[in-house]
């Protein structure tokens, strides 16, 4: 067996809700490309609301306040990591390195930038323990798209599934084709867009789709937004919340529908994209030496009603594995992708993202020396 690995991955999605940590044991047998893992302790650490003021606003604020909440939004992920281990009796000296992917304020690959606040000196410093942070820099700067950067992690964490749907604040999906190219993209906006609509009518989140399930879908504004460029725009691609502000938020405005109609065509809008991305990927043939089923992770594994949608539109078996896995996988893979980084392997494929060349992302923090 090849060493062994003790990682925390720290993932902050667009959703706000907090922190998603995962305390996670890797390893892999000898001449097995396959990463193995088990969960050692997973936890979502819930932002305050000043936090997610402070981020979901961030992008409209000065340098100075976009370097100073960087900073101290570094020193409060060293804070949680240190309740995290005093929380669960954990010590310090048995995590190997902590690989944080910060919180994406900006993503616009097209000019090189991807930025995510979360200061890796600061974890480290604060934590005690060696930090990865940086994740799509590298991949950036050769023109890729900096994401998804979760394919690499559906590929060596579950190679039997040539198909891994991640249904977070957006859909993305990893395909592993015949041909033997890894690639994955961004499919359409999902949470970011049902958990908005949800709170203009009340509620926290639409609980199983319920609120949906009581809509009518509108034609007019289905087709107009079916008919959005991007869907048809080829691979590797990508979207981002300005791309929603830009894009999406407009044709909301324009459409004199109420709200649960407004959510209800939404989610059949998110369902046929999904379709329409599983057709184009049959297109070019999927992997013939595996089944053909797709791992479901991401909060909207837990959406019933949207689950039954989507399954109107793919042709394939949809697995939602074990609640733990659905929440942390994200985490999980990014703490193999600081695994990779530190054995000095590709984590960000060009197959994916459209850069010149496979690349190894992620920039190291070393704690201050122990003193005794």
């Amino acid at each position: 067996m090849s060493k062994e690995y003790k990682v925390i991955g720290i993932m902050s999605g667009s959703s706000l809700d907090g922190l998603d940590i995962s305390y996670a044991r890797y390893w892999q047998e000898e001449g097995d490309e396959k990463w193995n893992f088990e969960f050692i302790k997973t936890e979502l650490m819930p932002y305050p609301r000043k936090w997610q003021l402070r981020l979901g606003n961030l992008a409209y604020q000065d340098a100075i306040t976009y370097l100073k909440t960087s900073a101290y939004y570094g020193l409060f992920i060293g804070e949680q990591v240190r309740e995290f281990l005093l929380k669960h009796n954990f010590d310090k000296k048995d995590i190997d390195f902590i690989a944080s992917h910060g919180h994406t304020v900006f993503h616009q690959p097209e000019n090189h930038v991807s930025s995510q606040v979360g200061d890796g000196a600061k974890i480290a410093a604060i934590s005690g323990i060696p930090t990865i942070t940086n994740l799509r820099d590298t991949d950036v700067a050769l023109g890729g798209q900096g994401a998804p950067i979760s394919p690499v992690g559906d590929k060596l964490l579950f190679p039997e599934f040539p198909l891994a749907l991640n249904l977070g604040g957006f859909a993305n999906i990893s395909a592993q084709l015949a041909d033997g190219r890894l690639i994955g993209f961004d499919i359409v906006p999902v949470n970011v867009i049902i958990n908005q609509i949800a709170r203009d009518l009340g509620y926290d989140m639409d609980k199983d789709g319920s609120l949906a399930r009581e809509g009518n879908v509108n034609e007019e504004l289905l087709n107009t937004l079916n008919g959005i460029w991007y869907y048809d725009k080829p691979f590797p691609k990508c979207l981002s919340l300005g791309w929603v502000n830009r894009v999406l938020k407009p044709i909301f405005k324009k459409a004199k529908i109420n709200k649960i109609d407004l959510l209800r065509t939404y989610y059949e809008h998110v369902a046929i994209q999904i379709g329409n991305a599983l057709k184009k990927i049959n297109e070019i043939g999927l992997a013939e030496d595996k089944e053909r089923r797709m791992l479901v992770t991401g909060g909207g594994a837990f959406n019933e009603f949207l689950l039954e949608r989507i399954r109107e539109y793919v042709d394939v078996e949809m697995v939602i594995p074990d609640d733990e896995l659905v929440k942390f996988k994200e985490a999980l893979i990014i703490g193999l992708l600081g695994i990779l980084r530190m054995e000095g392997k590709p984590n960000v494929y060009a197959t994916v993202t459209g850069a010149d060349k496979d690349t190894i992302n992620g920039a190291v923090y070393l704690p201050p020396p122990e003193t005794t």
